[in-house]
């Protein structure tokens, strides 16, 4: 309680510094890699998308019929049948350009759900080269 030589007791000074958080930094990056490296990635579920709530309703029984099917096995390719016929892209637009060049072809784009989108994409740039085509999409009904 009381020093040697005045009689009372001195304050401690506190010792004033900076913090250094170079280490705190060190240890943060090191659990953010290591949480990064050991956890398991999970894949978004499929998720099935609802039908339209608007739009028109066309007659299908006055068109055409495209229907784009998936591979038959794995990594192949997905078939197009116009009117049952199988065919590739470039068959397709020769016989749809042939349609045309008759009368205004109006085709109805059916592709199955699991038909990458890919191959709608080429589908429709193949459709939109041709002119007096008009072309819808629709969704193939499940079985």
């Amino acid at each position: 309680m009381f020093d040697d030589d005045s009689g009372f007791k001195k304050k401690k000074k506190v010792a004033e510094g900076e913090l250094d958080i170079t280490p705190m930094i060190d240890v943060t990056f090191l659990l953010l890699i290591f949480f990064m490296v050991t956890s398991t990635m999970q894949a978004t579920p499929d998720r099935d998308i609802p039908p339209a709530l608007s739009g028109l309703s066309e007659n299908p029984s006055a068109m055409l019929e495209l229907v784009i099917s998936p591979p038959l096995t794995a990594g192949g390719e997905p078939e197009i049948m116009l009117e049952g016929r199988k065919m590739n892209i470039e068959e397709l637009k020769v016989a749809i350009a042939q349609e045309a060049s008759v009368k205004e072809a109006e085709i109805m784009v059916m592709a199955e759900r699991e038909v990458p989108n890919g191959m709608i994409g080429d589908v429709e740039s193949a459709l939109a080269e041709i002119e007096n085509v008009t072309y819808h999409f629709a969704v193939q009904d499940r079985k």
